[in-house]
């Protein structure tokens, strides 16, 4: 199996210099996509060591395979859907937020819609909003239903094309 190494030299603003050296199976084109690759390590186990401290990985009730294996599957599942969550909100990156701080960022009792009109406006939380629409009947929903889907596409789609 070949072995490639890349020698890095980094120097900093106040002229120290830090030399070392990579080692890969894999062949780059580009060789400063080794140690991008690489930097992505720290992040990926940051996301370990949540999981581990704070998902509750250990805390099993049953001695049960299946059971075991289910509880590991749906906290993991559950971490992933709230990590993507939040990114795709926030478009932040995550992997040093703790279960209780993505809980409470994506709290929706703290969550409102702001409706606008003249000069006034009203702050009605999300939660309540949502009823007021399903309670809509007829024609007054199916405009609501419209400028919520406008809403939505624009929202999910805001970090792709900011131009529109």
């Amino acid at each position: 199996m070949p072995i490639n190494v890349l020698l890095i030299r980094e120097r900093y603003a106040d002229g120290h210099c830090q030399e070392w050296a990579l080692m890969t199976t894999r062949d780059y084109a580009d060789p400063s996509q080794a140690r991008t690759h690489y930097h992505c390590r720290v992040k990926i186990e940051e996301r370990h060591r949540q999981l581990k401290c704070f998902h509750d990985l250990s805390g099993f009730r049953s001695r049960a395979q299946n059971v075991i294996v289910a509880q590991v599957v749906f906290i993991l599942l559950s971490y992933t859907l709230r990590q993507w969550q939040l990114w795709r909100l926030h478009a932040e990156v995550l992997p040093d937020q703790t279960p209780e701080l993505m809980r409470r960022r994506l709290n929706l009792r703290k969550q409102y819609i702001v409706i606008y009109l003249a000069r006034s406006y009203a702050q009605i939380p999300l939660a309540h909003f949502t009823r007021l629409v399903l309670e809509l009947e007829g024609e007054a929903r199916q405009r609501a239903l419209a400028k919520i889907q406008k809403l939505e596409q624009s929202l999910l789609n805001s970090n792709d094309d900011d131009t529109s």
